[in-house]
C-alpha cells in the first residue's frame, strides 16, 4: 500500500521532493524509501532521481496512472464503488479516498462522478462510523472470537459478534446469544468484552436472515 501512496504523494506534491521528507512523512528509513523507489522504477513508473546534496525524486508530470494500471470500465466501478461508500461511511469520507482518484486524472474522474451522482440517488437512514469506540472493542472482539456485552437503551445484552451487515436502515451487528440478532450499532452505547469463546457452528447471514431477531424493534 505504501508504494502506491508514494506514487499519490509524488503526483500531488508535483516537484521535487526529498528522500528526508519522503522517510518522515511515511514513518520509515531513508533506505526504505530507496528500496520503495527502486521497486516502482522496476514496474516502469516514471521517477526522475536528482543526485548531489540537494537531490531528491520527482514523477514525470506526464505520467497518467489511470493509463497504466486501470482500464476504463475498471476505474468507472472503482469510483461508482467509492461514491457508494463515501455516501454511507464517515471514515471513508474523511479518507478522502476521491482525493487520491482527482490528482489521477480530474477531468475524467469529475465527469464519471457527475453521471452517477445525477442517475444513483442514496437514500440511507443513517450514515455509520466504523472507527468509533464502539466498533473498535467490537472488532477486537471480532478478532479474537470472543464474546461481548453490548449496552443499549439502559439493557445489558451478552452475544457472540458473528461480522457486520450493511442494511438500509444503517450498520447493524450479526450476532449470537441462544438465538441469532441483529443490533443496531448506532444504539450500541457501550461494549465490553469477556474472556468467553464460542466454537459451535454459525448459520450465515443470508441463510438465516428472514429470522432475524432486530434489537431495534423491541
Amino acid at each position: 500500500m505504501r508504494l502506491l501512496d508514494i506514487i499519490f504523494y509524488l503526483l500531488r506534491k508535483g516537484s521535487k521532493i526529498t528522500m528526508n521528507e519522503l522517510a518522515e512523512y511515511f514513518n520509515v528509513s531513508i533506505k526504505t524509501i530507496q528500496r520503495d523507489l527502486d521497486k516502482l522504477s522496476v514496474v516502469g513508473i516514471p521517477l526522475i532521481i536528482h543526485r548531489g546534496k540537494n537531490g531528491g525524486v520527482e514523477i514525470n508530470r506526464s505520467y497518467n496512472i489511470s493509463r497504466l494500471m486501470l482500464r476504463y470500465e475498471d476505474y468507472e466501478n472503482l469510483i461508482f464503488a467509492m461514491y457508494i461508500a463515501e455516501s454511507i461511511s464517515k471514515n471513508l469520507r474523511k479518507s478522502y479516498l476521491s482525493d487520491r482518484f482527482r490528482i489521477i486524472d480530474n477531468d475524467r474522474y469529475s465527469q464519471i462522478l457527475s453521471k452517477y451522482k445525477k442517475r444513483y440517488i442514496l437514500d440511507y437512514k443513517d450514515e455509520f462510523d466504523i472507527k468509533n469506540e464502539v466498533c473498535k472493542m467490537i472488532d477486537n472482539a471480532l478478532d479474537n472470537k470472543f464474546y461481548i456485552e453490548v449496552y443499549i437503551n439502559d439493557r445489558k445484552i451478552e452475544v457472540f459478534p458473528i461480522f457486520y451487515v450493511i442494511r438500509n436502515e444503517g450498520l447493524y451487528l450479526y450476532c449470537y446469544n441462544g438465538e441469532y440478532l441483529l443490533i443496531y450499532v448506532n444504539e450500541i452505547k457501550d461494549v465490553l468484552i469477556i474472556n468467553k469463546i464460542y466454537e459451535g457452528k454459525i448459520i450465515s447471514y443470508e441463510h438465516n436472515k428472514e429470522k432475524l431477531y432486530i434489537n431495534s424493534v423491541l
